[in-house]
């Protein structure tokens, strides 16, 4: 299913108990839920109905997928699977991706291209980079208040500037009727 973007920072609002939410560019997202490790859980989910399958002791994690402007999305309530060893290498295979992640444990953001991890940090921390080229987003990040000039904390709040990041950077995007539309779904058992 594809969607019109609404930008991304509504979802720190709307998921207060925390997401994540991985976009890798030019993928379909039935092949984004497979690069995942996720199996087919038949018929598209809203994501009442994915929270509710997914506290089911025996269900496993619920991934919801749609595609938005030139970019496949998985989204997740609660949880990052997306963070788990190997995945961002699975996923970003021949191609660029974004996670966003903010949950009760740990907000984290992470891009990353061909396989690679480029950048990643916890956007509470922007000063403490990862990844193969770890300045590479400093200009943004900056331009997002996430960090100063002089390399301390910025004036946006953690998570929000990383959602701010995200938009402008890469011009991400969700429309905010993934909550309440159907989207196809794969489960992690």
């Amino acid at each position: 299913m594809t969607v019109s973007s609404d930008g991304v920072q509504w979802l720190a609002e709307s998921y207060p108990q925390g997401f994540s939410v991985v976009f890798v560019r030019d993928l379909q997202s039935a092949e984004l839920l497979a690069r995942l490790g996720c199996e087919a859980a038949g018929s598209p989910m809203t994501r009442e109905d994915a929270e509710e399958h997914e506290l089911d002791d025996e269900a496993g994690e619920v991934l919801r997928a749609g595609e938005c402007d030139g970019w496949a999305f998985a989204i997740q309530s609660w949880a990052a699977h997306v963070l788990g060893e190997g995945v961002i290498g699975s996923v970003s295979a021949g191609t660029e991706m974004v996670a966003l992640v903010s949950t009760a444990t740990i907000p984290w953001f992470s891009c990353a291209a061909n396989g690679e991890e480029v950048c990643s940090f916890d956007p509470g921390m922007p000063w403490i980079r990862h990844g193969s080229d770890p300045d590479r987003l400093l200009s943004a990040m900056r331009s997002a208040g996430l960090i100063s000039d002089d390399g301390s904390a910025g004036t946006a709040c953690g998570v929000t500037g990383m959602l701010v990041l995200a938009e402008q950077e890469f011009q991400v995007g969700l429309s905010r009727e993934v909550d309440d539309k159907p989207l196809l779904v794969g489960v992690v058992p």
